[in-house]
């Protein structure tokens, strides 16, 4: 019995992977969007495998990258603050997310498969005593490597994430909500929101310190956080009074069940 069931679980999932891959197709030749019924879909989550993000010609992988509307680049801004991160992968670069938190997750993905970018489902990784990590990668698009170019930079033969020059631009309300949902916290004792940007330099924290001030007017400190590298590891505190003018901006563009991360 237990090999029947093994095969049918297998079965299912190439089975899911088979019709999105075959919706991709038809959204392809008949060059529709998706309709927004496919945020009410269930999303794929697969046990960890061998991943398959499917093929796309190279003609369809340009007209998608040049139909990505700047919305998403905000949110790949917001990703990318965070712990999301962008590789190369042959010619062109991916998007890749893992998340402990399955619901940004899943409108993350939901995101990514309404504007083509991705053809295979959610895997999800199992670590021994630590939290399930769901993770997805996007397909390798002109548009990542574009993105990639921006947020990587070569430093001692390392390709280390570095902050775009055009981040002005892109740190808008909706970058930061998805920055405060992927490595944002709530200090319930202060009343604060703290936002983790250890990945960064102090200049660079400064920077996004800088922009919050004077683009929307929220104030913040900086603390260097116990056993970090020695130029990274800061985190950004805002404190109680401006936390008012922080829910107003994002609020909207918060899931449910990360409403606490900004004392909701």
């Amino acid at each position: 019995m237990k090999v029947i069931a093994n095969k049918f679980s297998i079965g299912l999932s190439i089975l899911i992977i088979f019709l999105y891959s075959n919706c991709f197709e038809f959204i392809f030749k008949n060059v529709i969007l998706v309709p927004d019924l496919i945020f009410n879909m269930a999303v794929p989550i697969l046990p960890k495998r061998k991943r398959t993000r499917g093929y796309m010609p190279k003609e369809e992988k340009i007209r998608v990258s040049n139909s990505i509307p700047d919305w998403f680049k905000q949110v790949v801004c917001g990703i990318m603050l965070s712990d999301g991160s962008i590789r190369m992968n042959g010619k062109q670069a991916l998007l890749s997310i893992q998340q402990t938190h399955q619901e940004l997750t899943q409108e993350i993905w939901k995101m990514c498969f309404q504007l083509n970018l991705v053809l295979s489902g959610i895997h999800i990784i199992n670590r021994q005593n630590k939290k399930i990590v769901y993770s997805f990668q996007t397909l390798s698009l002109p548009f990542f490597t574009s993105l990639y170019n921006d947020w990587y930079k070569s430093i001692d033969n390392k390709n280390i994430k570095v902050l775009p020059l055009n981040l002005d631009f892109l740190f808008t309300p909706l970058a930061i909500a998805f920055l405060i949902m992927g490595d944002g916290s709530w200090d319930k004792s202060g009343s604060r929101i703290i936002i983790h940007l250890n990945n960064f330099t102090l200049i660079e924290v400064n920077r996004i310190q800088s922009i919050l001030l004077s683009k929307f007017d929220i104030s913040s400190y900086l603390v260097k956080t116990p056993h970090s590298d020695k130029d990274r590891g800061y985190v950004l505190k805002i404190p109680a009074r401006d936390v008012g003018k922080v829910r107003a901006l994002v609020s909207d563009h918060i899931y449910p069940t990360l409403k606490y991360k900004i004392g909701l």
